[in-house]
């Protein structure tokens, strides 16, 4: 009995270790880096655990969409890996007090339908700094008024 609780007490030590972590890590992070670990996390999400870093890497609208997508949204939109990002070029950043835009070219590869394709797109992240770091705002397809959502994904 005493050999049980021990190991919940590691196991649970190590879940608490594992969120001041991320959230340390999250705050030291740049503007730029944050949209890439976004964008990376948003393809390569694997449990429903990742939505809740995803929510705390975004603000605003961004946060809100995933506040209100159900678990069952969730997992049908990101964790069906039927897209992965092959590659995430930083291509500018402008950064003025506490708000920043990150443009970004992303390359995705769909798995969706009879062929495979690689798509690229080019995208503009703005980015709040708060407390905890910067925190994505919106993403839009560059020169468009419209958060970026591809088959209901965000990245």
């Amino acid at each position: 009995m005493k050999n049980i609780l021990l190991i919940l007490l590691i196991v649970c030590i190590s879940c608490t270790k594992k969120t001041q972590t991320n959230e340390m890590k999250l705050s030291q992070m740049s503007a730029p880096e944050v949209v890439k670990s976004f964008v990376q996390l948003s393809a390569s999400a694997k449990t429903s655990q990742d939505k809740k870093q995803l929510i705390d890497s975004s603000g605003g609208d961004l946060r809100r969409a995933f506040e209100r997508m159900s678990e069952d949204e969730f997992k049908l939109t990101y964790l069906s890996g039927q897209l992965k990002v092959e590659k995430v070029d930083i291509l500018d950043t402008s950064i003025q007090n506490d708000v920043a835009k990150v443009r970004y070219q992303v390359v995705i590869e769909n798995l969706q339908g009879t062929e495979t394709t690689l798509e690229t797109n080019e995208r503009e992240a703005e980015l709040k700094k708060g407390a905890n770091g910067w925190a994505i705002e919106s993403i839009r397809l560059k020169g468009s008024d419209k958060i970026a959502f591809t088959r209901g994904m965000i990245f």
